[in-house]
């Protein structure tokens, strides 16, 4: 049986996620919304019972997180839950975790934007479509392993 490698833009409010085959191809790119007025506990529910569905039909191989940054106290707080969660339902998994800088620099060189990392990807993969920009960052963060391991020649 096949396994993959996913990759994560957390976020309580809608996390990014892309599935590539253990050869750097995109399989599935997907996002969690969650509902604002609900509670932190539900939410974490809601992001967790996504994921473990997405497990049962691709099993894992390793994950790749878009590391965190502190910004504001709290909302920094509230992103390390969904940290948590998928560090324990990855927990026999590798985890790998890139800083947003290191994503940018494999993707375009350097300083870029959501939007611009978003459209360089779009033309190199045209079939791909994205409905939101945690899932282009979600597939950044995993492009960026697979560059990173020489997997696939970006340049």
């Amino acid at each position: 049986m096949s396994s993959y490698v996913y990759a994560f833009d957390l976020s309580m409010s809608n996390t990014g996620i892309a599935i590539f085959d253990l050869k750097g191809n995109i399989e599935k790119v997907c996002s969690i919304a969650t509902k604002d007025k609900d509670s932190h506990g539900k939410r974490l529910k809601v992001i967790a019972d996504f994921i473990l569905d997405l497990k049962s039909n691709y099993p894992v191989d390793k994950i790749i997180i878009e590391r965190g940054f502190a910004r504001f106290n709290i909302s920094t707080a509230v992103i390390y839950r969904v940290h948590g969660i998928v560090n324990y339902l990855f927990w026999d998994s590798e985890q790998v975790y890139y800083p947003p800088k290191t994503v940018k620099a494999e993707i375009l060189g350097g300083k870029s934007t959501k939007k611009e990392l978003k459209q360089e990807i779009e033309s190199r993969y045209p079939n791909v479509c994205f409905e939101n920009e945690d899932e282009s960052d979600a597939t950044a963060v995993g492009l960026t392993y697979f560059i990173k391991k020489k997997i696939i020649n970006w340049r």
